[in-house]
């Protein structure tokens, strides 16, 4: 693993009604700066599980823990602090009647300084690319800009861990490329960062680890490669199998490749195992 655990899950079960288990004895270690996708089809309890890490939902069974730390009502504000969320749904996240205010909530609240608090939020816009958007109020912007205001307001309060939920919903392909930089970028600062995705593109070539969800439990639980091998998993979780791993075994059928330990994880990497041919 990448580092300590940062945050483990014991047993954990969470029910919106007696007839609904969202999340159902999940039991996972994410390790400090990790990049972790979660994968699975719609309702298989991807954004319960988040909701429940940051402190939004709590457990209705079972415990999560904070660097050992077993979370309580009474230290509850300790996930909220240190693992911020990024909602599917931007405008459930708005609250601020401009852009820049919208970002600074989150700093002035932990009660930064003045110039810390600007910091951060200069910061914050430039990684998501929203100047000239300072004064605009957010409810008035594109769902595009709506998400990127969305994901500023997080990266402005920086958390040690990182939920995104969805995150390149409403993006179009400039603004995916400069999200994946930042991801790339609070990766190198040492963030831990799970993302839920339907990509499978995408979790192929950025993830190390991936938890594939059905019915509110962790099918399973490995990497890229581990994961998208297991053709019945895949077909009953509804993933679409990556288009570099499709690629290279279908290579690999037609001899075209005699190595098969190595999988490319982007275009580049492919070009460069031809190269090798």
């Amino acid at each position: 693993m990448s580092g300590e655990s940062i945050l483990r899950l014991c047993d954990v079960s969470f029910s919106y009604s007696p007839e609904r288990q969202a999340v159902s004895r999940v039991c996972a270690d994410i390790h400090a700066g990790e990049r972790i996708a979660v994968l699975g089809p719609n309702g298989a309890g991807k954004s319960t599980l988040f909701l429940l890490l940051n402190g939004v939902l709590r457990p209705s069974e079972g415990s999560i823990r904070y660097l050992g730390k077993t979370i309580t009502e009474k230290n509850i504000n300790v996930l909220r602090r240190n693992v911020g969320i990024i909602f599917q749904d931007a405008d459930s996240q708005m609250i601020a009647p401009g852009v820049r205010e919208e970002i600074s909530f989150g700093p002035m609240n932990l009660k930064l300084s003045r110039e810390e608090t600007a910091r951060r939020v200069a910061y914050a816009i430039s990684c998501m690319n929203l100047q000239g958007l300072e004064e605009r109020p957010p409810h008035y912007l594109s769902g595009g800009e709506k998400k990127r205001v969305s994901i500023a307001d997080i990266i402005a309060m920086e958390p040690a861990v990182f939920l995104f939920d969805e995150p390149a919903a409403s993006l179009d392909c400039a603004n995916e490329e400069k999200l994946e930089a930042v991801l790339d970028d609070l990766s190198g600062q040492g963030k831990t960062l799970l993302i839920s995705t339907h990509d499978a593109d995408f979790a192929w070539r950025w993830a190390q680890r991936v938890l594939v969800m059905q019915g509110g439990i962790v099918r399973a639980d490995g990497t890229p490669p581990e994961i998208f091998a297991q053709e019945a998993l895949c077909r009953e979780a509804n993933l679409k199998c990556p288009t570099l791993y499709r690629i290279k075994k279908m290579l690999e059928e037609h001899n075209l490749l005699k190595e098969k330990g190595r999988f490319p994880r982007t275009v580049e990497e492919l070009k460069a195992l031809l190269g090798e041919r």
